[in-house]
């Protein structure tokens, strides 16, 4: 009885874990076709809705009021050992607003506000922790399933300085899982979960040096949702307890700077990025749990020297007629995890390049308004890696994340038993690499 309660448990953390709520979509595709074709540029540019992520300074740079909608889809020809990897919830649709604050005397025309949301069609959010030796890509797992919600202002100083703050806004999740035996001796159990606001901030400036050239720069507060419940159960009488704690949808701090240099005909820009991931605690869930006749007991999770990272993005766009408009780009980002995994974790990942292109068309509505329908397509492709593991030598002290140990005894008596015996899925080694693929569109109209 004792044996197979246990196994119920795990599989109640597994799939409380797995599936209880599957960073942040902007960060990885762009926030809206305008930018995503220029393969993520927009610090010293964005003046919209989108502004509420690229740099909140840049709404209090634009003048008019206007509302955007759009799309955003995404396939993966991700491998792993020549096994495609699939997306979770890979479609998403993105809705904004950004008008000038109504204001009269000395503020008049100084403030802007406006507000965006990335919606998923079937979810609020999914917090997938997984296993220590579970091979999959860290970058995109927990990064595109989740809503996003950002509502901003941006505020005229003086002629040229422009500041701005934004709110990265979700929830996280705590609660329990109670479970024991019912009036038939089977297990029954009972769920509840807790849904806390989880805020950060997001702020930046903008300067225009000349009419042409434009710097900014932004500051990205940390983000993650918790994931916290406790499981207990009775079975015989006895407690079988387990405590579980996940992050899911982190976003490391980040500190971006951007310069735009633009004219009629169009506009050139950089941005480059630094994000602090040495300090991501992990995707991995973890387990603390109280036993009968054992007490607690602690999983150990493997220390990754998780790496910060840089990014330069550069793009831009050519007006090509007065309703037409052109886009491209190219960004290189290094990657946050190491290389060498020697010992039982697989992540995977490598430098990404990303190509965007796409196209704006532009026309006037009734009353003189102005309209924008943009377009992108998107190829972000990750760096092949390979893995090789190595076998423990019982030299010093085992440390998961350097090396495997063979997992049973060798008995002269069983020749199965000789030799390493590893159930890790990436021993001896393993292959990585592929590209996502992704496009979208964008309506923008003026209100």
């Amino acid at each position: 009885m004792r044996g197979s309660s246990r196994l119920w448990i795990a599989g109640v953390a597994i799939a409380a874990c797995a599936r209880t709520a599957s960073a942040n979509p902007l960060e990885v595709f762009g926030f809206g076709s305008e930018h995503a074709a220029e393969a993520g540029v927009g610090v010293a540019t964005a003046e919209d809705f989108t502004a509420v992520y690229y740099n909140p300074a840049g709404l209090g740079a634009g003048t008019t009021k206007q509302a955007g909608f759009g799309f955003l889809g995404a396939v993966s020809n991700l491998r792993v050992d020549g096994r495609r990897q699939s997306l979770t919830d890979p479609v998403g649709m993105l809705v904004g607003v950004a008008v000038p604050a109504p204001l009269g005397g000395s503020l008049a025309g100084r403030i802007r506000v406006g507000a965006g949301m990335y919606v998923l069609p079937g979810s609020i959010a999914r917090v997938v922790a997984r296993s220590p030796d579970e091979p999959f890509y860290p970058w995109y797992d927990n990064r595109l399933q989740r809503i996003v919600v950002l509502p901003g202002i941006g505020v005229k100083i003086v002629d040229g300085l422009w500041v701005g703050m934004a709110a990265n806004f979700l929830a996280g999740l705590e609660g329990g899982i109670i479970a024991g035996e019912g009036s038939t001796r089977a297990l029954e159990a009972r769920v509840d979960q807790k849904v806390p606001a989880v805020a950060r901030i997001i702020a930046g400036v903008k300067y225009r040096v000349t009419p042409e050239l434009a710097l900014g720069a932004v500051y990205r507060q940390r983000f993650e949702v918790p994931f916290a419940t406790s499981a207990e159960t009775e079975v015989a009488g006895e407690p079988i307890d387990l405590d579980l704690r996940a992050v899911g949808q982190f976003t490391p701090n980040q500190v971006a700077v951007g310069a735009s240099y633009g004219t009629d005909a169009g506009h050139v820009a950089l941005d480059v990025t630094w994000s602090n991931w040495s300090e991501y605690p992990g995707p991995f869930v973890i387990v603390n749990s109280a036993l009968p006749l054992i007490g607690p007991l602690a999983g150990e999770l493997p220390d990754v020297p998780y790496q910060d990272t840089f990014a330069a993005r550069l793009g831009g766009e050519v007006h090509a007629t007065d309703a037409l408009i052109l886009r491209g780009g190219y960004g290189f980002e290094s990657s946050p995890i190491p290389a060498e995994q020697t010992g039982v974790t697989n992540l995977l990942d490598g430098p990404k390049h990303t190509v965007g292109a796409g196209l704006g068309i532009t026309w006037a509505r009734k009353g003189g308004k102005r309209a924008r329908l943009d377009l992108h397509v998107q190829s972000q492709l990750v760096q092949a890696r390979s893995i090789t593991k190595r076998i423990f030598d019982g030299d010093g002290a085992y440390d998961s994340w350097t090396s495997l140990r063979d997992e049973v005894v060798d008995d002269a008596a069983d020749p199965d038993t000789l030799g390493d015996q590893i159930s890790n899925p990436g021993y001896p080694g393993l292959e990585s690499g592929g590209a996502v693929f992704s496009g979208g569109l964008t309506l923008v109209v003026e209100l």
